[in-house]
C-alpha cells in the first residue's frame, strides 16, 4: 500500500487488470479480422489499427505497476515524495491531509482521503487487510 492509501492489489494498474484487458482485446481484434472490415462500417476507416495495436501492447507492458513499496508508481509522485520526506508510512499521519492537493492527479482524491481519515491510528498492515477484505480481487 502506498502512503496515499491505495492498496496495490485493488488498483487496476497494479493487479494486472488493465494489461489483461488490453491483451484480451488485442487477441479478439486479431481473431475477428475487424481491421480489414472496419472501412465498411461507419467511422471504421478513421481508426488506425496499427496504432491501436501498439497502444494495446504498450498497456500490457507498461501498465503493470508493482506498487510504491516495490519501486513502482510514478517516480516523481508528489504524495510519495512528501510522505517520505515527512517519514510517514501513510498520509493519515499528516495533519495537512484535508487540504492536501497532491491527491488530485489520482482522480478520486476525496475517496482516498476519506479512507485515510477513517484509518487514523491503524497500522498500514491493518488498513491493507481491511481494504482487501472489502474488495473482490479479480
Amino acid at each position: 500500500m502506498g502512503p496515499c492509501g491505495i492498496a496495490c492489489a485493488t488498483c487496476e494498474g497494479g493487479n494486472g487488470a488493465i494489461g489483461e484487458a488490453a491483451y484480451r482485446l488485442q487477441e479478439v481484434l486479431k481473431r475477428s479480422g475487424i481491421a480489414s472490415m472496419a472501412h465498411m462500417l461507419p467511422g471504421g476507416s478513421e481508426i488506425d489499427f496499427d496504432r491501436l495495436d501498439k497502444a494495446l501492447t504498450w498497456m500490457q507492458i507498461s501498465i503493470n505497476c508493482p506498487g510504491c513499496e516495490q519501486g513502482g508508481g510514478p517516480p516523481d509522485c508528489a504524495i510519495r515524495l512528501c510522505a517520505k520526506g515527512k517519514r510517514y508510512q501513510l498520509c493519515s499521519e499528516c495533519s495537512d491531509l484535508e487540504g492536501c492537493d497532491k491527491f488530485n492527479f489520482l482522480g478520486t482524491p476525496e475517496r482516498l482521503k476519506k479512507t485515510l481519515k477513517e484509518s487514523k491510528g491503524k497500522s498500514k498492515l491493518e488498513l491493507v487487510e481491511e481494504v482487501l477484505a472489502k474488495t473482490k480481487i479479480p
